[in-house]
């Protein structure tokens, strides 16, 4: 399950609720509205569904050094 490095030196943000693609959307934007330019690496990818945060750690562990991620951000839908 290993997490896409993202392209840039911007933070990963990464999707685990597909239920609502407009929210998805709206999450983006918040977070680009800035200056309009990329602030992020968006990872929607179907695979990390409900991913737990132990196994994004155990993931994060697993890896080579040089493929680490610092940050990832989670965009989950609340309760």
């Amino acid at each position: 399950m290993l997490l896409p490095a993202p392209k840039d030196l911007t933070s990963t943000v990464l999707r685990t609720d597909f239920g609502d693609d407009a929210a998805w959307v709206s999450v983006q934007a918040a977070i680009d509205a800035a200056d309009g330019s990329p602030h992020a690496t968006y990872v929607s990818d179907p695979r990390f569904t409900d991913v737990s945060i132990q196994a994004l750690i155990d993931e994060g562990t697993a890896t080579e050094d040089d493929d680490d991620l610092t940050y990832v951000f989670l965009a989950i839908r609340p309760p």
